[in-house]
């Protein structure tokens, strides 16, 4: 059967999309590595710019900055697309000259690896070239499209989310290209995160001398953290682990003061206010008389849930997949991304369009070379499809 032709025009620009990985990925840009970021952002804002973008910096004086490019597309009547991506990685400094972008084989599958190859700069690349696949096709369908790669989601995207919240009040659908993981997956759904600390003052005194008048924090806390722990798997479409915990400062003294800090992770506002109820009522119960114990902490990022709006721009995705000969699913994620920003505000939107591939956040993560046009073809179709609802 003859391919479809955009899948075809992606596999043309394949060594141009090649070269244009290489350079990035081996840029040192991890989210604290600012010098890096900004200098992947100068380099993608050139190849926008190429490819007929207009673009502007937002610059940030502690993280990197975040670079926007707009394109005006064929039809003033046609929807307003809002595109995410980041540039930031978890990797430190120094990370790039011990293992830089290669291409390999493994288990007979061609691989390119790198530091943040899948996590995500080629999902930047996926749709920058998809994009301009359309334009030069003259199929750019679409009031405007609007594409901000930012520099500090690895880190919740504190600084830059104003500037995701501002650009997705004038679209009618996002499309973020975190990555797919498989061929023929999408993402609907992604859990909330929640960051809480539970802290326990007791009373110091001589752990030799006069332990009986101390009261041990420590102790307390771990009586909290088997309890906390419990909570675990008892919610629906919840979790909760207890990440670390710190308490004293020398051997000989009874401490006075412990603490932990707890990861949740919620699929909807019912699961919060549930597993918050369940940490309050385990904290408001001490096992030592004369210790207290404060909880604090919320959900820092909203769950994106699917929606009956949401659910539209997937279904435009299995048509794009059906034109590929490729059956979707759309899958949920316990990780978050910006999508979960954009969906809590209620717009439309997709998550994991990016690149095939394993191991995020690990010194062998991979992609998959041979997917990449595919992957290319269909964020290509789902940004045609949504031109055509």
């Amino acid at each position: 059967m003859q391919k479809h032709q955009t899948l075809v025009r992606a596999e043309q620009i394949m060594d141009h999309f090649l070269a244009d990985l290489k350079t990035i990925v081996n840029i040192d840009s991890g989210t604290f590595t600012k010098a890096g970021i900004d200098c992947v952002a100068e380099y993608l804002q050139q190849r926008f710019h190429d490819f007929g973008f207009t673009t502007e910096i937002d610059y940030q004086q502690e993280r990197g900055n975040n670079l926007v490019a707009t394109y005006t597309g064929n039809d003033p009547h046609g929807p307003h697309i809002l595109v995410l991506g980041h540039m930031d990685t978890v990797f430190p400094a120094g990370e790039v000259k011990r293992r830089p972008f290669a291409l390999s084989e493994r288990d007979g599958m061609r691989i390119v690896t790198g530091p943040g190859i899948l996590d995500m700069k080629s999902g930047l690349l996926i749709g920058m070239y998809g994009l301009h696949l359309l334009i030069t096709a003259s199929q750019a369908n679409y009031q405007r499209i609007t594409f901000v790669c930012n520099s500090d989601e690895e880190i919740g995207s504190y600084n830059s989310r104003p500037l995701i919240q501002q650009m997705a009040q004038q679209a009618d659908a996002v499309i973020v290209l975190e990555p797919g993981r498989i061929i023929n997956a999408v993402v609907s759904s992604r859990r909330g995160i929640g960051n809480y600390t539970i802290e326990v003052h007791g009373i110091s005194s001589h752990a030799g001398v006069e332990p009986q008048k101390g009261r041990n924090a420590i102790l307390e806390l771990a009586h909290q953290v088997v309890a906390l722990q419990a909570i675990n798997g008892t919610i629906a479409d919840t979790t909760l682990n207890v990440g670390t915990i710190r308490g004293g400062e020398r051997t000989n003294i009874v401490p006075d003061y412990a603490c932990c800090q707890i990861d949740v992770r919620v699929s909807s506002p019912a699961g919060t206010e549930a597993i918050e109820a369940a940490m309050r009522k385990v904290t408001a119960q001490n096992m030592l008389e004369g210790t207290k114990i404060v909880l604090s902490g919320s959900i820092r990022t909203q769950p994106f849930e699917r929606t009956e709006r949401s659910a539209q721009l997937v279904q435009l995705a299995k048509l794009a997949g059906q034109e590929l000969e490729l059956e979707i699913e759309d899958v949920g994620s316990g990780g978050a991304s910006d999508a979960n920003t954009t969906a809590a505000m209620g717009i439309p939107t997709i998550d994991g369009l990016g690149a095939c591939g394993s191991l995020a956040h690990n010194p062998n993560e991979y992609i998959e070379l041979d997917s990449l046009p595919i992957r290319i073809a269909l964020f290509t179709g789902l940004v045609e499809h949504i031109g055509l609802a």
